[in-house]
């Protein structure tokens, strides 16, 4: 009998997946299988094109199942159920828009998935508990409008970068762990409500020292103009202006000092804002970037775009099947490493090293 051991340089169970992913077999085989699928796809399109005109689905969908595993089963990686099931599950994720396709041909079916996404953008405002629909993630705008999504995402990852900036001033120098449960200190908020109690500390102080500096006024005979003015004494009045002012100046000159520190930190907040009135508003766009996208491809460009659509679905379709093969692979190994790693050889030399202890330790209690 045969047997087979792990190559030498894989000592660890964690190597197994890079190992297989990477290997240059798997690559070659999983780009084979592509190239088999490219090639069912340039000669059964034409067949897909002609659906408005025959208006032979159902046929379209034998045919499909059929060309399907003879181009892509002998190239071996997958079986026939799993290259059955690919076309299957992509045919039935299409099937009502093969029917559309169908009925209205190819400028309908566009027009219909346009109406989608506009129904699922009033669906959101709806206050209903129901998942929120996505109008970027539909296919007909990740085609459609791949410069309005590259636009978004410039913003999106803007907006990152704004809030990692901000988090980092917050976390303060140095960006202490903290325990887990324990609250974060949020150094900005800090600062801020320093200045809060600082302010807060000398409101009535400002206050008072704006009513003594007041402008003579007969009839405010509080003030050090007024006094002055009527000729009576002010050194009383004038000490508590002073004492006033010495209070608050030095708190003045903190609080300043704070708004300096925090003067980035706001910067990066009212830069965050516009960023995210930005997208706001680029999301906001997306209605009018899709109809005036729309009026402007052609008939011909309305094919051409379905068919890439219906492509691509279906290539990520093989890709899912090809992954979950790959990660089924994988698992077996890995299996076996569990089981096997350790020869038999190696176990029955651990158990003449147990044995041998085992005799040392009754000789040595006088059994032996």
């Amino acid at each position: 009998m045969k047997y087979f051991d792990f190559i030498p340089h894989i000592t660890e169970r964690n190597q197994i997946k890079p190992f297989i992913e990477q290997d240059k077999g798997v690559i070659a085989k999983e780009q084979e299988l592509n190239q088999a699928f490219k090639g069912w796809w340039e000669l059964n399109a034409p067949n897909l094109a002609k659906l408005p005109e025959n208006k032979a689905v159902m046929q379209l969908r034998t045919d499909f199942m059929a060309s399907f595993v003879e181009s892509l089963q002998p190239v071996g990686l997958l079986d026939r159920f799993k290259v059955a099931g690919v076309i299957a599950s992509w045919w039935d994720e299409v099937r009502y828009e093969l029917r559309t396709l169908s009925e209205s041909g190819f400028n309908g079916l566009v027009d219909s998935w346009v109406d989608t996404i506009k129904d699922g953008l009033v669906d959101n405002d709806d206050s209903s508990n129901k998942a929120k629909f996505d109008p970027l993630n539909h296919k007909l705008v990740k085609v459609l409008l791949a410069d309005y999504l590259a636009e978004i995402e410039t913003v999106e990852g803007k907006i990152a970068e704004l809030e990692q900036e901000k988090e980092s001033f917050e976390q303060g120098e140095g960006g202490e762990d903290t325990e887990e449960g324990e609250e974060v200190l949020n150094v900005a908020k800090e600062l801020d409500n320093r200045v809060k109690e600082l302010k807060a500390s000398i409101k009535d102080a400002e206050k008072r020292i704006k009513w003594l500096n007041r402008s003579a006024n007969v009839k405010d005979k509080g003030l050090i103009a007024a006094k002055k003015k009527l000729g009576e004494d002010t050194t009383e009045l004038e000490q508590e202006l002073a004492d006033l002012e010495a209070f608050v100046t030095p708190i003045t000159l903190e609080i300043t000092e704070i708004e300096e520190l925090l003067l980035p930190y706001n910067e990066l907040k009212e830069r965050l804002k516009e960023a995210k009135n930005e997208l706001k508003e680029l999301k906001n766009n997306l209605i009018e970037r899709l109809d005036e996208a729309r009026r402007a491809l052609r008939d011909d460009e309305c094919q051409k775009l379905v068919l890439a659509i219906f492509f691509e679905g279906l290539e990520q379709e093989l890709e899912r099947y090809v992954t979950a093969h790959r990660q089924q692979v994988i698992a077996v190994v890995e299996n076996w490493w569990d089981k096997y790693r350790v020869t038999f050889r190696c176990l029955e030399e651990e158990r003449s090293q147990v044995v041998n202890e085992l005799n040392s330790f009754f000789e040595g209690l006088g059994y032996v």
